[in-house]
């Protein structure tokens, strides 16, 4: 696809339509179609870079006026989902914004390698929508394309190991010990005991495997501070 092509199908997509095009030529264009071209790497993470910030912030904003009885956290949960890479990649499908980008043929853009390409593309476009325009022009763009989906997703909560790590962090700057207590079961169905050690308190939590011991451990042990605090 020729660079001016998508351009003009992506001003259609996101209802923009650019003075100069080419900081979006740059961020609708693979980096790995020109291997070796070191300035259009240099330039395309650097749109992505801006563009990442001008989303965080659009939906910064655009969360605490639509959720007002939302605390810090909940804010954070929605925000986490509705910028994480499969949000990104999901909504360039929805809007066909992901039609306008010019990618290898080797590129696979839903199980296959890259796919993560996808969501840098479009943080690169509101990058390239920021510097063409302005901040309140680019804010807009995301409460349009994003609107629709803030009260319909499914909001990914953080586990129990990522939370207990907040809370020891806030609280004493250290992060969690866990330590295996023991293994019992046979190999094929094992039974994990693991103890976590946090926040001058402790607990223990059984699992099939490491991990899923870990985050009951953790679970118990956030109970347990609750009840203390």
């Amino acid at each position: 696809m020729a660079a001016l092509d998508g351009v003009a199908k992506l001003q259609d997509a996101i209802g923009y339509k650019f003075k100069h095009t080419d900081a979006a030529e740059i961020a609708i264009s693979h980096p790995g179609l020109k291997k070796g071209d070191k300035t259009l790497d240099r330039n395309f993470e650097r749109l992505e870079f801006l563009g990442d910030r001008v989303l965080g912030l659009s939906l910064s904003y655009f969360l605490y006026e639509r959720f007002p009885d939302d605390d810090e956290g909940d804010l954070a949960i929605r925000m986490a989902t509705l910028a994480s890479t499969d949000f990104l990649i999901n909504l360039s499908k929805k809007t066909k914004i992901i039609d306008c980008f010019s990618i290898p043929r080797d590129f696979f853009v839903s199980d296959g390698k890259n796919s993560s390409s996808i969501a840098d593309m479009f943080e690169a476009v509101l990058g390239a929508v920021f510097l063409d325009s302005d901040f309140e022009t680019a804010k807009e763009i995301v409460f349009r394309l994003w609107k629709e989906d803030v009260d319909n997703v499914i909001y990914k909560k953080k586990d129990s190991k990522s939370q207990l790590q907040e809370i020891a962090q806030a609280k004493y700057c250290k992060l969690p010990i866990y330590r295996l207590i023991k293994m019992v079961g046979e190999a094929h169905d094992p039974i994990f005991e693991i103890e976590v050690t946090a926040c001058g308190t402790c607990a223990v939590g059984c699992g099939n495997s490491k991990k899923n011991a870990e985050h009951d451990a953790a679970s118990k042990l956030i109970k347990k501070l609750e009840e203390i605090n």
